[in-house]
């Protein structure tokens, strides 16, 4: 049996991923949006908030999506799909998990913004590390944004 391969849309979505450099406390995020014209838009990110720092990878995560959701409200697009490869990053804004900690919350209070702004937001679960172009650009992009590896 062969895995069906992902289909990703011409345009009006975006890949996120996270890590968390453990020398330095520092989560980041990386990734790319395609906008509605099908411009690329390459996405990093870093922070060392200690509240977020304890979440380490996940704050990634949830850092990178809000960048995009964000860009996506400035180029004014009417709807964006999110590939990602942990469960929280629709997880929590879908309502699927409750959001307890403040990023968490913080996190779904984001996203409802910016659905409030006109963007619909849709989810697509990939396998991390599974050979994903999208995904792996996002992973190292990640890395990059905290030091794991050079730019």
């Amino acid at each position: 049996m062969k895995k069906s391969p992902v289909k990703i849309p011409k345009r009006s979505y975006a890949f996120v991923d996270g890590s968390f450099n453990p020398t330095t406390k520092i989560y980041g995020c990386g990734g790319f949006l395609i906008d509605q014209f099908g411009k690329r838009h390459v996405i990093q990110a870093s922070g060392d908030n200690e509240e977020w720092a304890v979440m380490r990878n996940v704050a990634g995560e949830i850092l990178g999506a809000k960048k995009v959701m964000e860009l996506a409200r400035k180029l004014q697009m009417k709807k964006l799909i999110i590939f990602y490869d942990y469960e929280g990053v629709a997880n929590w804004p879908l309502g699927i998990w409750k959001a307890k900690k403040p990023v968490t919350k913080d996190y779904v209070q984001f996203a409802c913004s910016i659905i409030a702004c006109g963007v619909k937001l849709y989810f697509r679960h990939v396998k991390g590390h599974s050979g994903i172009s999208g995904n792996e650009e996002a992973d190292r992009l990640a890395k990059e944004a905290v030091g794991l590896l050079k730019k």
